[in-house]
């Protein structure tokens, strides 16, 4: 993830805040993937990227917010962005409720 105003002066050279990896070696033998988010940018607190992981995959996860997804990276042009920012922080604010291992 990078600031969105970078990725779009230029998104080969956007400074990455937060990464993540999704390991799914065992999807199919356990109904199991491992993810893991490395915080890049020191200003972002544990806490903090500890949500946007959780809302980043809640996202992939839950039906009405994956429909966000989809349309975001199959039809950016309908995407409203200030509806889904208003969501978006009206559920930061109430937690998510994805479980996680530290």
């Amino acid at each position: 993830m990078a600031y969105l105003e970078d990725y779009k002066m230029d998104p080969n050279r956007a400074q990455p805040l937060v990464t993540f990896s999704i390991f799914n070696d065992l999807a199919d033998s356990h109904d199991l993937s491992l993810v893991r988010c490395d915080i890049i940018n020191h200003g972002i607190e544990d806490d903090e990227g500890r949500k946007v992981m959780q809302h980043m995959l809640s996202a992939y996860e839950i039906e009405e917010t994956y429909i966000q997804v989809k349309a975001f990276n199959q039809e950016p042009e309908k995407f409203d962005l200030d509806e889904y920012m208003s969501s978006m922080d009206k559920k930061w604010k109430e937690g998510c409720g994805i479980g996680f291992v530290e």
